[in-house]
């Protein structure tokens, strides 16, 4: 979308509670229980969004001279007084139920402003039962840290450290007999990002050699910062690790650490093996989806998806698709543009739709 970020005016709160009012409506509509159980709108009056906007804490994403998202940005909060980072603070986000994106972008331009300011983390909160939108906030990037209570209100309080200008790691887990493009299509699209550093892993370290004779020296996985990305393929090497207990649990541990987990091709199988997707949507190589889908029963697999993407797990199907889906990330993370850019940059024909599966009749053969 194209839109500007923007401290709100006073012509916009007539918008911005239309914004909510037909956001409580969606949620008495769709069964979710959030602002529609909570008193939201006594207790944040129109009184409470003028003081905000004259206090210059108030922001919007402005589309077509529309407010289409709004907030409340704080530099202090009491919801998060015992952290000790400092942090630019989300609160009464709402967006626009028409199109899609809105919220998602002022998150982004959020970030930006917050490492603008010199902060170190961007943070808020949400209903702690509300399994849709933590899945939508962990898909940012923010992660668990804390619950609070206030009245009727139970929320799960959530932190984003990977901002612009900081790095992160982008943890490549290797294994022998891994396929090559599932693992250097997706880190080169992430190699354009300046903040991500690329790192190469194995169990123990040494010399990995991969299904075409590609030989890297990696660093032990004890090494690792696992608050980064785990970029995980897929390859004739996953069949024999599907029944390492030792491996599997290994992978748990640090899959449940990381920020983002990326797999490609038969990597699903692993993760879904050692437990980590299960209760998720995923997707593998079609050609080996039968397998993939027995390693890992309480997954929600998907036999017709180039990629898909729930809460911090992004899976792709076959080796070529984990480029696909490495843009998709990068979509989400900076934006459409840029994922584009990066696509032009490498003269690469992104396929940007995750439902457009050309592949999926392998499955049925």
């Amino acid at each position: 979308m194209t839109s500007r970020f923007r401290a709100a005016r006073g012509g916009d709160l007539e918008r911005i509670e239309a914004l909510i009012d037909a956001r409580i409506r969606w949620m008495d509509e769709t069964g979710i229980r959030q602002w529609n159980v909570t008193n939201y709108r006594e207790v944040y009056p129109r009184g409470y969004y003028e003081r905000m906007l004259r206090e210059g804490k108030l922001f919007a994403l402005d589309d077509g001279g529309e407010a289409v998202a709004a907030a409340v940005l704080l530099e202090e909060d009491l919801r998060w007084r015992d952290a000790p980072l400092p942090a630019l603070s989300v609160h009464n986000l709402v967006s626009s139920l028409r199109g899609r994106g809105a919220g998602r972008e002022f998150l982004r331009l959020a970030g930006e402003r917050a490492a603008a300011l010199g902060k170190r983390a961007l943070r808020l909160d949400c209903a702690a039962d509300n399994a849709k939108l933590n899945r939508f906030y962990e898909n940012l990037g923010f992660r668990a840290a804390g619950t609070v209570e206030d009245g009727l209100y139970r929320g799960l309080r959530r932190e984003k450290t990977d901002l612009p200008g900081r790095s992160l790691d982008v943890n490549a887990f290797l294994f022998e007999g891994y396929e090559t493009l599932d693992v250097f299509g997706p880190a080169e699209i992430l190699a354009h990002i300046g903040d991500y550093r690329l790192r190469w892993f194995s169990r123990g370290g040494g010399e990995v050699i991969n299904a075409q004779g590609l030989r890297v020296l990696t660093e032990p996985l004890s090494a690792a910062d696992p608050r980064g990305a785990l970029l995980l393929p897929g390859g004739r090497g996953t069949r024999p690790l599907a029944g390492d207990g030792e491996f599997l649990a290994m992978l748990r541990e640090l899959a449940d650490a990381s920020t983002y987990c990326l797999s490609v091709c038969t990597g699903s199988a692993l993760l879904a093996g050692c437990g980590a997707l299960d209760g998720h949507e995923a997707t593998s190589n079609k050609r080996a989806l039968a397998w993939a889908t027995s390693c890992g029963e309480k997954v929600l697999w998907r036999d017709r998806a180039r990629w898909t993407k729930d809460g911090k797990f992004y899976t792709s199907s076959g080796v070529s698709a984990g480029m696909d889906m490495a843009l998709g990330f990068v979509a989400d993370r900076f934006g459409r543009e840029r994922a584009a850019e990066i696509a032009r940059q490498i003269e690469y024909r992104w396929n940007d739709d995750p439902d457009d599966d050309p592949f999926s009749e392998n499955s049925r053969r």
